[in-house]
């Protein structure tokens, strides 16, 4: 059994990650590929280290990769490379990109690696195509309320290939994260309330939390195509403003998202031991980890507190209904 940690993760997703490999052959660590590239940005750094044992401890320093080559190809539509770019590590296993390209939407992207020891490892990604929220309803609401959930429509997401739509929905606070913990944590909402410790937890992990994949089953289309979900309650984790994201994400997040969510007692994997995660990611030749993209929208929301809490009880920085 082999532990992988994959700390660039962004938080959107899931907070640093650590999974066990329960299928994996025991004895040899693995190098892991971490990257996550987001339509229509910089090229994102990528991150390699190796696996450690279950028993082991993580220690960023000791398991970085060193001394790679690193480069990421534009594929054209035959599979020939139409665009390279180099990467030169800058932190111990952290390769930045030499150039300031742009990661472009419907582009298929093939990452090539080789260690120094000779070790050959490749993967590739569909970038999703550029979305746009082109209707948002309820954009101030009173969470909980089970009618009147903030809702997003986004335009089609175009794709060479058939397949589902997967999204991710987000909130992030715009709350100001330099007052105390102690006021920012009156801000919380009950299920992310209970959660939070404030001996173990920074309050700031918090700041964006997520919905979990949503397919189909979760959101609708019309005639034209669009996408309408609402905004589920448990990815808002405070009052007040709030920064909607709405994302489609390509097939190796979505492995990743699913394989993560599978660990949870109440997930549809019908809850593995905390942190196994069955067959993990193996979307890398030669190695494991991941290499994907995405693209998102975003909105800016308002979730007022329910009028169970007292005015007192509301933080300042929410609107009381």
């Amino acid at each position: 059994m082999r532990r992988l940690v994959f700390p660039l993760l962004p938080v959107l997703f899931a907070a640093g990650l650590i999974g066990c490999d329960t299928t994996a052959p025991t004895p040899e660590t693995q190098v892991v590929v971490e990257a996550y590239l987001q339509g229509g940005a910089a090229m994102p750094p990528i991150r390699l280290t190796r696996s450690v044992g279950t028993n082991e401890a993580y220690v960023a320093s000791e398991t970085a990769v060193r001394g790679a080559t690193v480069e990421v190809h534009r594929l054209s539509d035959g599979g020939t490379p139409t665009e390279t770019i180099g990467f030169t590590e800058q932190e111990p296993g952290l390769y930045r990109p030499d150039t300031s390209s742009r990661v472009r939407p419907r582009a298929t992207y093939e990452l090539s690696v080789t260690t120094p020891d000779g070790t050959d490892l490749s993967a590739t990604t569909t970038v999703p195509d550029t979305i746009s929220i082109v209707d948002a309803t309820n954009t101030t609401a009173v969470h909980g309320a089970p009618t009147r959930q903030p809702s997003f429509t986004i335009t089609p997401p175009a794709s060479d290939r058939e397949q589902q739509a997967v999204l991710v929905i987000t909130a992030t606070s715009l709350a100001d994260f330099g007052r105390p913990a102690s006021q920012l944590a009156r801000g919380l909402t009950p299920f992310y309330a209970d959660l939070y410790t404030p001996d173990e937890d920074s309050i700031r992990t918090y700041r964006t939390t997520s919905s979990g994949v949503r397919n189909e089953a979760n959101f609708t289309r019309d005639a034209n195509g669009r996408i309408t979900t609402d905004l589920p309650w448990i990815s808002v984790a405070f009052y007040g403003p709030n920064e909607v994201g709405v994302h489609v994400i390509d097939d190796n997040l979505f492995n990743l998202i699913r394989s993560q969510q599978a660990q949870s007692p109440g997930g549809p994997g019908g809850g593995l031991g905390p942190r196994e995660i069955p067959n993990v990611i193996e979307d890398v030749e030669g190695g494991t980890g991941v290499f994907a993209s995405y693209v998102k929208a975003t909105r800016d929301v308002t979730i007022q507190c329910p009028p169970s809490l007292a005015p007192d009880e509301c933080p300042a920085f929410a609107a009381f209904p």
